[in-house]
């Protein structure tokens, strides 16, 4: 029976370009997918006792079966079971992995570790995309179509199967319920047309656009864009739907909600809700045991019908568990790391600043360093906000000249030698020189540390006005202030500290600059809510994921959206449909780039997609949208010397979802080498 279904899709999230090659059939794995996925070995062995005698289930699954609680691990995995060739050699089951959130706001560390499962998946190398949930991928000619095939057998976490009519439910009664979501992700519409869902059979459907859609590939090798189709199981979900369940609405309220669609989105429409709600069904290696959002650790065991297994037939994943303590202060992540407290863990406490203390401690805590290839355009963009809600100050931010000037005022040698250990080099936030994008003038305009410069801007700009404290003074005789919003606890803990740097550099010539640090979670409110003067991040975009993850080149949904213009952002996410407290139409010029970025999406021609994506990076040149301080060209993680099969160095980016491309659940304990 076939079934359509048309409408808008839903929300936003966060990319490799997609290749020309990648137009083939995804039903056969490519040379460089056979690195990643195969069915052959990769080396093998049976390091440390793994192997043969391993069996092919974990011994505390081979318990459960034996006492009626699971049915026999040939019942539990598809007929087709994805087959991952260990890094270094096969594995053996048992152990804890451990590592350490911040709090609930810290999902994304889980997102990295243990919650890529998308339908693609990205090669460690980052040089393309293979199935993974979907068992292939086969798009048509123009790429305006894709054939998307899952795999017979496959289950939920619960033991339920995962069919089309999973697929079908998230798409047309959560995706499209404008009760429960907002606007539609990009990566499934063209433009404003949504994608057309087609169901073929229990296991196969078809996505259709209006025009090419040359990078649906890659998106769908991402986290949440890439699980969003197959994240919604409907045997668990309808029951709290109001479509579905009458009582939906006394459920909520006995459950202290006031609609079924607040109770709904908590339960299983949430971006964190797999760390939060146990009862949810998921297709991931580990399923949560103690929520992240109780208590002081989160806890995940082994799902019993993970879709995966190694070269001998053996379930993966290896490792019986993920816990993560709650440990809110970076500082004391670091004094546990040095004790030996985690197995692998690449976020809060490793700065560059910090890898000579954990050097000195490495064979007391037992672990080696994994070196990351950075990717990013620079360590800290600092964005102004430029839908600011109030009106002189949305004035002053989006005069380019004053963030020309106060590109200019910062002395980003300074930040290089007392803040990232005297790593690095000055860089805006361009492309990197690794990027096919590059463009030197770009990387390196306005990064003179010219005070005097930076003072005559300000001046011919109309701010020569002081107050008795010499601070500037708007047309309305306020005095400028920017109050600087940082997440103290997000992946870079050297943001505080150089932002008090860049603040006596503001204020040298002038503007009253403000450092704000809060705690991550707060931090997405006030950007949520349009509350902030300026913030901080990470410049993703520099290499590799310049097309797929492009906010700071111009107004984009992807993510929250851009940090400097999200009201603009959220107008291109709900083409203007949005509240209008969320949304405010662009002006011209990043109108202009939205329009060539829908036009980059549907053009089938990769040299013509990279020509539409330059005219975009020219204009962010020109209008130069936010302000970029150090590129670093590496980090690191550290990695228990127990811990095997993580292999080398990795890029480093959140849209590669770093480390997660390394495949964790081949991971497993042994003796140290």
């Amino acid at each position: 029976m076939m079934t359509e279904v048309r409408g808008v899709p839903s929300g936003t999230t966060r990319r490799a370009v997609l290749r020309n090659t990648a137009f083939i059939a995804m039903a056969g794995m490519s040379a460089s997918a056979c690195s990643v996925f195969s069915t052959e070995p990769d080396g093998g062995g049976n390091g440390n006792g793994g192997g043969g005698g391993k069996g092919p289930e974990a011994p505390m699954l081979a318990e459960r079966v034996e006492a009626g609680d699971l049915p026999p691990v040939t019942e539990r995995l598809p007929t087709n079971p994805l087959v991952v060739p260990p890094t270094d050699r096969i594995g053996d089951y048992g152990g804890t992995w451990r590592s350490a959130v911040t709090g609930g706001a810290d999902g994304p560390w889980l997102h990295r570790t243990i919650g890529y499962e998308p339908l693609m998946r990205f090669t460690r190398d980052w040089t393309g995309q293979v199935p993974n949930v979907a068992e292939s991928i086969t798009p048509n000619d123009d790429a305006s179509e894709y054939v998307i095939t899952l795999r017979a057998g496959h289950r939920w976490s619960d033991g339920e199967p995962l069919t089309t009519a999973d697929v079908l439910f998230g798409y047309e009664h959560v995706v499209l319920n404008r009760d429960l979501v907002q606007g539609h992700p990009p990566t499934l519409a063209r433009g404003e047309d949504p994608m057309e869902l087609v169901i073929v059979d229990d296991h196969t459907f078809i996505v259709r656009f209006s025009g090419p859609n040359a990078l649906f590939l890659s998106d769908m090798a991402r986290q949440v864009d890439g699980d969003r189709l197959v994240a919604y199981p409907r045997h668990y979900l309808e029951r709290f739907h109001g479509d579905f369940a009458e009582d939906a609405g006394s459920r909520a309220r006995a459950a202290g909600f006031d609609t079924w669609q607040e109770h709904f989105n908590y339960l299983g429409n949430d971006w964190g809700v797999l760390w939060t709600n146990p009862d949810l069904p998921s297709l991931k290696a580990w399923i949560c045991v103690d929520p992240l959002d109780t208590g002081t650790v989160a806890r995940f065991e082994r799902n019993p019908y993970y879709f995966k297994t190694d070269p001998d037939g053996s379930q993966l994943p290896y490792i019986d568990e993920v816990r993560y303590d709650v440990v809110p202060e970076a500082e004391t992540m670091l004094l546990r790391a040095q004790n030996g407290d985690f197995d692998f863990h690449s976020r809060h406490f490793t700065s560059m600043e910090n890898r000579p203390v954990l050097a000195e401690s490495q064979d007391r805590g037992g672990y080696r360093f994994i070196d990351y290839e950075s990717t990013y355009s620079t360590e800290m963009v600092i964005s102004l906000n430029l839908n600011h809600a109030d009106d002189a100050m949305r004035e002053v931010f989006r005069r380019k000249d004053f963030r020309v000037a106060l590109s200019h005022a910062i002395d980003r040698q300074e930040l290089i030698n007392a803040v990232w250990q005297r790593q690095g080099e000055p860089h805006q936030v361009a492309p990197t020189p690794e990027s096919r994008f590059r463009d030197e003038e770009f990387a390196t305009q306005y990064l003179e540390h010219d005070p005097e410069r930076a003072n005559e801007i300000l001046d011919s700009l109309g701010y020569d006005a002081r107050d008795s404290d010499g601070w500037r003074l708007r047309p309305d005789g306020e005095p400028i202030t920017i109050t600087v919003d940082v997440a103290e606890d997000a992946v870079i803990t050297v943001w505080v500290q150089a932002m008090e740097q860049v603040a006596r550099h503001w204020e040298a010539v002038g503007i009253r600059t403000l450092v704000n640090p809060m705690p991550r979670e707060n931090f997405e409110v006030r950007l949520g809510d349009n509350r902030h003067d300026a913030s901080v991040w990470t410049g993703d975009g520099g290499r590799g994921d310049e097309v797929t993850y492009p906010l700071w080149y111009l107004p984009h949904p992807i993510n929250a959206g851009s940090d400097w213009a999200r009201h603009w952002a959220n107008w291109y996410r709900t083409r203007g449909q949005g509240p209008d407290a969320d949304t405010e139409e662009p002006p011209e010029i990043p109108r202009r780039q939205i329009e060539l970025y829908d036009e980059m999406l549907a053009e089938p021609d990769e040299e013509r997609r990279d020509e539409l994506f330059r005219e975009i990076l020219d204009i962010a040149r020109e209008q130069f949208w936010v302000i970029g301080t150090v590129r670093v060209s590496s980090g690191y993680g550290i990695v228990s010397t127990d811990l095997h099969n993580v292999g080398g160095s990795l890029p480093d980016a959140s849209t590669f979802n770093t480390p997660a491309p390394a495949a964790p659940e081949q991971w497993f304990f042994g003796a140290p080498e």
